[in-house]
């Protein structure tokens, strides 16, 4: 289009230079009839030029709202989903408190959480600790934290002293049916953490409950226990 209308405009410069520097008298009829055959045409290519340019201003826009709808869709889908996550969470959480899961333990880390801080080697823990419904009574003791990794390229395993200020004691707790517990964990230069170990000592109770969580799998919220052992 946009050719088209160069050529027709050129076409009408080069009469005009013909005439301006012709020897011969020309025939004015004739040029004013071309001349407005070329300006017609001028004309019917300018209004086709603006219809095309008004229909791609209405399908840029049509686009537009198309990408948006589907921006809008994409994030209601995921909060859904982020919300079902949420629910189905919940109801493994309240089924394994009531025992209808199969899972029978009296004692367990339900769930474990690292989260950074402004130093890169202290993280913040959150332990949520269950116990099952049916047991109906208030169970207390502390908990043991245990932190499996490498220094100096060496395989090693602090303890809570190790990890802490070494004079914070270690958390204790005291629930009927759920409970969390939370602190902070320094890591040592050189240190490369794994592994998170949980040992719970229940009062009155022989037989720690210990579990093991992978450390890297901890950051992206709560998880439940990989593994699981007695002493």
């Amino acid at each position: 289009m946009l050719v088209l209308t160069v050529l027709l405009v050129s076409l009408l410069m080069f009469i005009v230079y013909q005439l301006a520097n012709s020897r011969f008298e020309p025939d004015v009829e004739e040029l004013k009839q071309q001349a407005g055959f070329l300006g017609k045409e001028l004309a019917a290519l300018s209004e086709r030029f603006e219809r095309k340019q008004a229909r791609l201003i209405v399908v840029e826009r049509e686009a537009e709202v198309f990408r948006e709808a589907t921006r809008l869709l994409r994030s209601e889908e995921s909060q859904r989903q982020a919300e079902l996550n949420r629910i189905q969470s919940e109801l493994d959480f309240y089924r394994r408190l009531a025992g209808t899961s199969g899972t029978q333990a009296e004692l367990a880390v339900y769930a474990a959480e690292l989260i950074t801080t402004d130093s890169n080697r202290v993280f913040r823990f959150i332990l949520t600790l269950t116990q099952n419904i049916r047991r109906a009574s208030v169970i207390s003791g502390w908990a043991r934290i245990d932190i499996e990794g490498t220094l100096d390229h060496r395989p090693v395993a602090l303890n809570w002293s190790e990890v802490t200020d070494g004079s914070t004691p270690e958390p204790k707790f005291r629930f009927k049916y759920f409970q969390q517990i939370d602190g902070y964990l320094a890591m040592p230069e050189n240190f490369n953490p794994i592994r998170l170990r949980v040992t719970l000592e229940v009062k009155d109770q022989h037989q720690p409950v210990i579990q093991t969580f992978e450390w890297d799998e901890l950051f992206d919220g709560p998880r439940e226990n990989r593994e699981s052992a007695e002493d």
